[in-house]
């Protein structure tokens, strides 16, 4: 028995395979849609925690446009009627706005990067003090304490340093300063090692900004693979070859060709 199969094959199946591709391309960017605007309400446009959740957000989801625009070029490629060029052009125009923006998210996220550290992570080198709300409270205990038992009770409570039989015979006033003493050097240690200390908030943030940061490059080179110009000849990757290459060389190639090896 001939078994036959009632897939298309070959070109035969392209019109429908274009198709296909657009309807998934238009899925992407649709979903990328609701995305973006998910993330930007509410809006606070110089607060520097939202402006890295928008960057970080649009990077993270960036890779849903960017295959809805190579299933567009391969529609286009495999069945290349007038519709599909002239959508593939037009997504072409966006896709340099989509690329110069990722190459703009690289500073926009060291400035809020930077910004949130200096507002959140660094309160010691601004002169705020540390936490030190138990040595605070032992200060007032010892201060208001009408003598010495009660002093020792309100310390033991608090967590604080024992007093020794001998510092019990000592005089209330020469007691209330030798503890005193003490809780103001345990004030300056502590305040030194929160200084010594880096927070690890500063450095995962960091860690974050430079992952996203080349993720942002990446992007923008891959936006500006399908990217044109109006009216350009070559599309903006290979512009931008082309002016590294003018560059490097001292003069401009005169064969396109010389733009890819």
């Amino acid at each position: 028995m001939e078994s036959y199969s009632t897939s298309p094959s070959g070109l035969e199946g392209s019109p429908r395979l274009a198709r296909q591709l657009v309807a998934a391309a238009t899925g992407f960017f649709i979903f990328f849609g609701a995305i973006v605007i998910n993330m930007l309400f509410p809006v606070v446009l110089l607060n520097p925690a939202w402006l890295m959740r928008l960057a970080t957000g649009l990077i993270g989801n960036a890779y849903l446009p960017l295959m809805g625009l190579i299933s567009v070029n391969l529609a286009a490629y495999l069945h290349p009627k007038p519709s599909l060029e002239g959508l593939r052009g037009s997504l072409a125009k966006w896709a340099v706005i989509a690329s110069l923006g990722f190459l703009l998210l690289v500073p926009l996220q060291v400035w809020a990067s930077w910004s949130l550290i200096q507002q959140n992570f660094s309160p010691l080198e601004k002169g705020k003090p540390a936490p030190d709300e138990p040595l605070q409270a032992m200060e007032k205990a010892i201060r208001e304490a009408p003598d010495a038992a009660t002093l020792q009770t309100q310390l033991t409570i608090l967590r604080g340093p024992a007093i020794t039989p001998q510092d019990m015979r000592r005089p209330l006033p020469e007691l209330k300063q030798i503890l005193l003493s003490s809780l103001q050097q345990a004030r300056t240690n502590l305040l030194r090692k929160a200084r010594s200390t880096p927070d690890p908030r500063g450095w995962v943030l960091i860690q974050d900004v430079v992952r996203f940061s080349i993720a942002a490059l990446g992007y923008a080179i891959g936006f500006a693979a399908f990217a044109q110009r109006p009216n350009a000849k070559l599309p903006l990757l290979d512009e931008w070859k082309f002016a590294l290459t003018s560059r490097r060389k001292g003069s401009r190639p005169t064969d396109s060709s010389e733009l890819w090896p």
